[in-house]
């Protein structure tokens, strides 16, 4: 549990950097974004070890589902929208879905590829 503590300390604190720095430096870019993208900057340069995130991405990852619901309540109270634009928000949320499927794939195996190749030459990170 100490863990899990340590682990979200530190992913709020690479969230709270990026919110300042874009306040700081006035982006046009939400800061969550900005955070995520230290991140994995910091990961691909071994700056953050996974071991210090990774339980609590974990955990975020096997209960994003309940973060939604809300977007899902908020869909049902602009019904009428999908009535007048349902063609085209049906074909741009199918085409963005498709995107992040395709690119979220992409990466897993890209991932996937590069850990093993490492375990193969004897790097364990």
């Amino acid at each position: 549990m100490v863990n899990y503590f340590v682990q979200f300390i530190t992913v709020l604190l690479i969230y709270l950097i990026g919110n300042g720095l874009v306040r700081w430096l006035d982006l046009p870019v939400p800061g969550s974004i900005v955070g995520m993208a230290l991140l994995f900057l910091g990961l691909t340069l071994k700056v953050c070890k996974l071991k210090w995130v990774e339980g609590i991405a974990q955990l975020h990852i096997k209960h994003i589902t309940l973060l939604f619901i809300p977007f899902a309540v908020g869909v049902w109270h602009y019904t009428g929208i999908f009535w007048i634009e349902g063609f085209k928000l049906t074909a741009i949320l199918a085409a963005s879905s498709i995107a992040v499927l395709l690119v979220t794939a992409g990466m897993a195996e890209f991932f996937e590829i590069k850990t093993k190749r490492g375990r193969q030459n004897g790097k364990n990170d």
